[in-house]
């Protein structure tokens, strides 16, 4: 697994656990990072996704709600919505890293998280809104 990889996980484990308990992310963060035995630049890494998730997350949803058919943001899985989120994130504020890479990584780590319908319905997203943002 690349550093890339494990800290995008760890971005979303830790999302996803803030989302549901309401603790505070820097705690949930040190706490799977230890779990999973990383330090270094899969942390940091993960700490500029979280951070950025967190900052614009109006606008990451507002980009997500608008791609959506016949749907409503309150529908989408929770998993799905914070993988939608990095990803996005990542495609707006993180212009070193390829379109094409991104959006791999966000189907791969929808079907390791999520299901296999999930890596579909992220790519369609991901495809759509990142014609327009790149």
């Amino acid at each position: 697994m690349t550093r890339r990889r494990k800290a995008r996980e760890i971005a979303l484990q830790t999302l996803y656990a803030v989302e549901l308990s309401g603790e505070e992310s820097e705690k949930v963060l040190r706490e799977n990072a230890a779990r999973r035995k990383s330090e270094g630049e899969p942390v940091r890494y993960a700490r500029e996704l979280i951070d950025k998730v967190t900052e614009e997350r109006d606008r990451l949803d507002s980009m997500v709600e608008a791609s959506l058919k016949n749907w409503k943001l309150d529908r989408l899985a929770v998993i799905d919505l914070i993988i939608l989120r990095i990803a996005l994130a990542e495609l707006i504020y993180f212009k070193s890293t390829p379109k094409n890479v991104i959006i791999n990584e966000a189907i791969e780590i929808a079907h390791k998280f999520s299901s296999k319908k999930a890596g579909k319905f992220v790519n369609g997203i991901l495809d759509k809104i990142s014609a327009e943002v790149r």
